[in-house]
């Protein structure tokens, strides 16, 4: 029998008779209920003390990474008015997993529909990866046939990938509140949820530059020399490889893989400078837009480099 103070006991919603599991962590005694139970967060935000959409978006994406499963967007002036209900629905639209569950005159509330115990960090961050490496390959694929649509396409599914991302994001923030969650998750400990955090941000960066090389192709009108596209080509190949080794370390605690990574950097370093030597007349639009294909494609690198970092923190962690 444990007897606990009466404040733990309502806020857990326990009750006489209840089991619990009892371990040592790191010097302490950890008492934790053996039903599982993720406690319910909540944020209220003033629709109007909010300038636009953008500062809604920002808002309400904040509340949503930060795990709360509720949150109540109202109108200090006691009245919500239909661009601001517009604006609500606008917003969710690019969050997965919350939806409107009540409406009224002064406030909506939203709720997120999405249980943490039934995803597994770790393969979340595995498909993320996966996925923006095709939007990538999709993207210089339609460089390389002069395939607008297929530029458009990878742009908007590295657009609708950001919803992956804010849901990690939440799943890591959800990991580090509870230890319950973490072992759900089969999470070591909270450096490793620190170390995934970090890590998630690298490849959300890495998505971000690869969604815009596609829409960087698909807005090109001159079809590049082959000496460009050549390069481009290697370039992404590099990255890829980057991406792909950076990943491995990071998830199999791989030394080996995080440190070849760092030796492809010079590579990448060389063939985005080559990039820029080519001789090649454009106008001038569509120069800017193959010297941002160059960039994005470098940024890639950048963060690949970021990520086995990230790797190497976790594996001296």
């Amino acid at each position: 029998m444990v007897t606990v103070p009466k404040e733990w006991v309502e806020r857990l919603n326990l009750k006489k008779g209840d089991l619990v599991s009892t371990e040592l962590d790191e010097g302490s005694l950890v008492i934790t209920p053996t039903t599982s139970r993720h406690e319910a967060h909540s944020r209220t935000i003033d629709i109007d003390q909010l300038k636009d959409q953008r500062f809604l978006d920002l808002a309400i994406t904040a509340s949503y990474i930060q795990g709360n499963d509720v949150t109540r967007v109202f109108s200090s002036s006691n009245k919500m008015e239909p661009r601001h209900r517009q604006m609500v629905r606008q917003t969710i639209e690019g969050i997965m997993g919350v939806e409107v569950s009540e409406d009224y005159s002064d406030h909506v509330d939203l709720i997120n529909l999405i249980d943490p115990a039934k995803f597994s960090l770790l393969e979340t961050i595995e498909r993320f990866s996966a996925t923006s490496a095709a939007v990538l390959r999709d993207a210089v694929t339609a460089l390389d046939a002069g395939d607008s649509a297929l530029a458009k396409d990878a742009f908007a599914r590295g657009a609708d990938s950001t919803k992956t991302y804010r849901l990690m994001m939440r799943l890591a923030f959800q990991a580090a509140k509870s230890r319950q969650l973490r072992e759900e998750m089969s999470l070591d400990d909270v450096s490793q949820v620190i170390v995934m955090t970090i890590a998630t941000r690298e490849l959300g960066r890495i998505a971000y530059y690869s969604m815009w090389v596609g829409q960087h192709v698909a807005a090109l009108t001159q079809r590049p020399d082959r000496d460009y596209v050549s390069v481009v080509q290697r370039m992404a190949k590099a990255t890829a490889e980057m991406q792909s080794l950076a990943l491995k370390a990071l998830l199999s605690r791989d030394i080996a893989s995080a440190n070849a990574v760092f030796l492809k950097m010079p590579q990448v370093r060389q063939l985005y400078e080559s990039g820029f030597k080519l001789p090649a007349s454009y106008e001038e639009k569509n120069a800017y837009r193959l010297s941002l294909i160059l960039r994005d494609i470098r940024g890639i690198a950048g963060y690949a480099v970021a990520l086995a970092d990230d790797a190497v923190l976790g594996i001296f962690a």
